[in-house]
């Protein structure tokens, strides 16, 4: 059996990544002490109004993509965003802990 291809699977995986900013953004802008930050630009892109509207377009985009398509895509579309969750909890966890690679 011939699996169809799709841009989807790869849309799924990109989803965490602009998600997780987002949620990031949101606690480090709500939680920061004033002064000055180097950090401030970072700070104001991800946890601003204009990124969450990305975000949620993003999200509604993919939200539509797994109403419309076929139970294969919408299992690899699955996958895909759970393993890319899983990785971006990774790659802050690493960043949280200061883990230092050889």
């Amino acid at each position: 059996m011939k699996k169809i291809l799709s841009p989807y699977p790869a849309m799924a995986a990109t989803l965490p990544c602009f998600w997780i900013y987002k949620k990031v953004g949101d606690h480090i802008l709500d939680n920061q002490k004033a002064g000055d930050n180097p950090y401030q630009r970072w700070i104001d892109t991800y946890g601003g109004d204009e990124f969450a509207t990305a975000v949620q377009r993003a999200i509604d985009i993919c939200d539509n993509a797994v109403e419309n398509t076929t139970s294969d895509i919408r299992n690899r579309m699955t996958e895909a965003f759970i393993t890319s969750t899983r990785m971006e909890y990774d790659f802050w966890e690493a960043a949280y802990e200061l883990k230092v690679w050889k």
